[in-house]
């Protein structure tokens, strides 16, 4: 077992989760500003037209933070993997 390798594989699989972690963070952003900019517009034109759209808008955004908190979950295990592999028998 070359804990090298793993190291690596496990850094890289590290890195691309950060990448599509901040592309998730952006997505959930820009729906969040979305959402509250037809609100608000909304409201000042007293349109539930555009409200009611909003608030479904908004609650869109359950995915995106859904997918961030796996993300993490994931990353979590993935680190601990190094160290579980350090204290694995040699093989015989």
């Amino acid at each position: 077992m070359n804990l090298q390798k793993i190291n690596s594989r496990v850094d890289l699989a590290l890195h691309q989760n950060r990448r599509a972690e901040y592309i998730v963070i952006v997505m959930a952003a820009a729906i969040f500003v979305l959402g509250i900019a037809v609100a608000t517009v909304g409201a000042w034109a007293e349109n539930a037209y555009l409200t009611i759209p909003a608030v479904v808008l908004e609650g869109l955004l359950y995915w995106p933070i859904k997918s961030i908190l796996k993300l993490r979950r994931d990353n979590i295990t993935l680190q601990t993997v190094p160290a579980i592999v350090t204290v694995l028998p040699r093989q015989q």
